[in-house]
């Protein structure tokens, strides 16, 4: 019998009370290999208990929907479902829970009694536009059954192409069921650490243009396939992964991972490059070859990054940049999952990933970001006929000037930095002034933002005298050490520029912003206490 772990079961009755609460459409975040399979399987396996309940489960592609039946098959061997996919040759909706693929089933709603559940398979991949299939479907199913309940499964709640699944007008999704914690698994045992090596190096991609919220993938792909580059990025790979296993390599482009494959010939190390066109045969095969070790380099181009599970993995190269934060996180997680003999996975990032999306269990997707790709292409002049050309040309189609090549925007050197945020050293800031004013919010009570001035940086935190559990609680806890007396947000703002103010913070970056971990009022509680027997009893109940 297969035993769930604790996060699994803790998922399954959140998402539970979630309903119970009134709300109909969460999302379950979890890691890549949390066992999210299992949670859905688990899900399934007890909604079915209910006789009459229909489920679907939607994905895109045929290895998720394949895996998410072998697993239900695990809990359950006589589970009554069937397959909509032209990809896996069955066209079957009169099961009680079918595994359906979005291109095949989209116009099918009304040709089955409607689900009571749906479950949508990395949720992520749902674009952002409602009049997508999985848009159309979905609400062709919500006419048919208006109390249906949607729950999305991914370990990046966040479309690949724009902000949270959970924002905006069209969003499928009304919130959060449970989020399972990155560190929480690490520190337990269940994912593997994610370290880095190499130079620190910020990468410059200033020269390399954005359409649709994402770089434009010419440009980008000229940018990486310098020879140089490639020759250096492939040579510091080698020294690095000497003692690695299995790697995956992510490239920007076609040529540039032929490239990638011709430098690892130079070095002896046995890679192959796969693709989204790619014949399903070799799919398997290279896949086959590369998880039971005897391929050491697989090298992908729009691949590898969402149902694809090779444990041994200990080393990923992004040779490539995304604004994609969903991108980033399931480039990242491949190399999470656990395996004997294996104490961590190495991450050597030339495309300034990590700087932009933030440590890998803390990122910082962008809101909103991106668009819907039908936006005015990014131009540029030509120099001898002044014609408005497409920024990606190299050669103007109306007088034949060519263009220089652009600008190479990634290093040979691999992004040294903190890749999880409890490799992240704070740091001691000295605070130059601090301000204060009123934070409201929209169905909360007012709170007090306070602003440190740290040099040229400033550092935000909200006070909330009033918003109850753990928000207050903080400022209670801080009260003595401010000297503050004040109840609530109007008081504290009427007594606040009386406040004791630390003399520095101790701050830990989370993404492009900050965390205060610490803070010292040593200097101005010296001041205060000068009457005290004597400086040192004060120190000692200082909580430093």
């Amino acid at each position: 019998m297969i035993q769930l772990r604790p996060y699994q079961r803790e998922a399954i009755d959140k998402t539970y009370n979630y309903w119970g609460n009134g709300r109909s459409h969460p999302i379950i975040i979890a890691p890549t290999a949390a066992g999210k399979s299992l949670i859905l399987g688990q899900m399934i396996k007890e909604a079915c208990a209910y006789p009459g309940t229909r489920i679907y489960v939607l994905s895109h592609l045929k290895e998720l929907l394949e895996q998410d039946a072998e697993e239900l098959l695990k809990l359950d061997p006589h589970a009554d479902f069937g397959f909509y996919s032209a990809g896996i040759g069955q066209k079957n909706l009169r099961r009680q829970v079918t595994f359906a693929g979005i291109q095949s089933v989209y116009q099918q709603a009304n040709n089955a009694p409607p689900p009571d559940i749906i479950f949508v398979d990395e949720c992520h991949l749902i674009p952002k536009k409602a009049t997508t299939r999985y848009g159309a479907f979905l609400k062709d199913i919500k006419k048919l059954n208006p109390k249906v309940k949607i729950v999305g499964l991914s370990a990046t709640p966040y479309r690949l192409d724009s902000g949270m699944l959970t924002e905006g007008k069209d969003a499928i999704f009304d919130g959060i069921s449970y989020d399972i914690p990155v560190l929480d698994l690490i520190e337990q045992g269940y994912l593997s650490p994610i370290i880095s090596k190499g130079g620190i190096q910020k990468i410059d991609l200033s020269n390399v243009h954005k359409r649709g919220g994402e770089y434009i993938e010419s440009e980008l792909a000229t940018a990486a396939s310098d020879p140089d580059l490639v020759k250096a990025a492939c040579a510091e790979i080698v020294d690095l992964g000497e003692n690695r296993k299995s790697w995956i390599i992510f490239a920007s482009g076609v040529d540039h991972a032929n490239m990638i494959k011709h430098e690892m010939d130079m070095h002896e190390v046995e890679s192959e490059v796969i693709t989204g066109t790619t014949s399903k045969v070799d799919r398997a095969r290279l896949l086959k070859d590369h998880k039971s070790g005897k391929l050491k380099c697989l090298i992908g181009i729009g691949v590898l990054t969402t149902g694809f599970n090779s444990p041994a993995t200990d080393l990923v190269a992004l040779l490539r940049a995304t604004m994609s934060t969903a991108l980033y996180v399931q480039m990242v997680g491949r190399g999470m999952r656990i395996a004997q003999g294996k104490t961590d996975c190495l991450l050597l990032d030339y495309g300034n990933n990590v700087i932009e999306h933030g440590p890998i269990d803390k990122v910082n997707p962008t809101k909103g970001g991106g668009g819907d790709g039908d936006g005015e292409a990014p131009a540029k002049e030509c120099p001898d006929c002044q014609a408005i050309v497409f920024a990606g040309c190299q050669q103007c189609p109306m007088c034949g000037h060519a263009f220089p090549p652009p600008e190479l925007n990634h290093n040979s050197r691999a992004f040294g930095g903190a890749v999880m945020s409890d490799q992240v050293e704070p740091e001691w800031l000295d605070v130059t002034d601090v301000w204060y004013s009123r934070h409201q919010k929209k169905d909360k009570p007012d709170s007090v933002k306070v602003a440190y001035s740290c040099g040229l940086t400033t550092i935000n935190e909200w006070l909330c005298p009033e918003h109850g559990g753990y928000a207050q609680q903080r400022y209670v806890s801080r009260r003595m050490w401010l000297g503050a007396t004040a109840d609530t947000t109007n008081e504290a703002l009427d007594e606040a520029e009386g406040w004791n103010r630390p003399s520095r913070i101790l701050v830990k970056p989370k993404g492009k912003y900050f965390d205060i971990v610490q803070f010292d009022y040593t200097v101005q509680i010296k001041k205060e206490v000068e009457h005290a027997q004597t400086t040192q009893e004060i120190l000692d109940e200082i909580p430093f």
